[in-house]
């Protein structure tokens, strides 16, 4: 298990690839960068920028051990699921990849798109969506979007499509994946999966991914259901758990004080 999430809540890919399209042109200049609305992103449970706040900080430490654990060794995309819908593995998706994108080159893409929300959850308008490209209708540089004063780039969907199986087989996902990997500077891609057992779409999005993060409920997330999700996986790396929603753990371990005493010396 990498790390347990309390419930005190919920570099930008560039060039064009496509079907019978060129291959990415690295050193494309950047996409133009969005300014975040920080009031949406508290209500929506988005704290992975914050410096000082406490619910950031379960994210924080699940940051490191993800860099030491999955990226230093040559780890570059990473897929987040879930057994089931309601577990939190979105929440968890979406605060990993902002924790990450203030240390690191950092790419986010919602890959769950029966049920895409990584867009609304950052405040996001998407004009051009991942399942556009995946569907032929655009480039992919044109579903990106850099966030500013920072070093994430988001890859939103704009719908919900029925024909997500069809999508994700196709060899436009793979070429993405395959280009992202080499780029220079060793990004980080975080992926936002459907849950597993609910559909094949995760297995297909497991086949080009170096490592896959399981979301588990406590109290919900049921034994077997685990199982059978490692059983689909089959030979793609597990790279960790995270518990989410404890029941378990105390509210008392934790030192606020330390915290606060921090912010106030910023401010000051």
């Amino acid at each position: 298990m990498l790390k347990d999430i309390s419930p005190d809540w919920s570099g930008p890919f560039t060039g064009t690839i496509g079907r019978g399209r060129p291959r990415p042109a690295v050193g494309k200049a950047p996409l133009p960068g969005v300014a975040l609305d920080h009031e949406v992103l508290i209500q929506n449970g988005i704290w992975g920028f914050e410096h000082f706040d406490i619910r950031a900080r379960s994210f924080v430490l699940l940051r490191s051990q993800l860099m030491n654990r999955f990226h230093q060794p040559g780890g570059r995309i990473l897929a987040v699921t879930s057994t089931r819908p309601g577990e939190g593995k979105t929440y968890v998706t979406a605060n990993l990849a902002a924790a990450l994108s203030r240390i690191h080159p950092t790419t986010l893409i919602d890959l769950d798109l029966r049920r895409p929300s990584i867009a609304t959850r950052f405040g996001l308008t998407v004009e051009h969506g991942v399942e556009d490209f995946l569907a032929g209708d655009t480039d992919w540089s044109s579903t990106g979007q850099r966030i500013a004063s920072g070093q994430l780039t988001i890859h939103g969907a704009r719908q919900s499509r029925p024909d997500t199986a069809e999508m994700l087989a196709s060899d436009a996902l793979r070429e993405v994946f395959a280009s992202f990997k080499a780029l220079p500077g060793a990004p980080i891609c975080i992926v936002d999966t459907p849950p597993i057992l609910m559909l094949d779409d995760t297995n297909l999005i497991a086949r080009h991914v170096d490592g896959v993060l399981m979301v588990i409920e406590e109290g919900r997330t049921r034994g077997r259901d685990v199982e059978e999700a490692l059983r689909l996986l089959g030979t793609t790396p597990v790279v960790g758990s995270v518990l989410n929603k404890s029941l378990s753990i105390s509210k008392s371990t934790v030192d606020y004080a330390y915290y606060d005493d921090l912010k106030s010396r910023r401010q000051n």
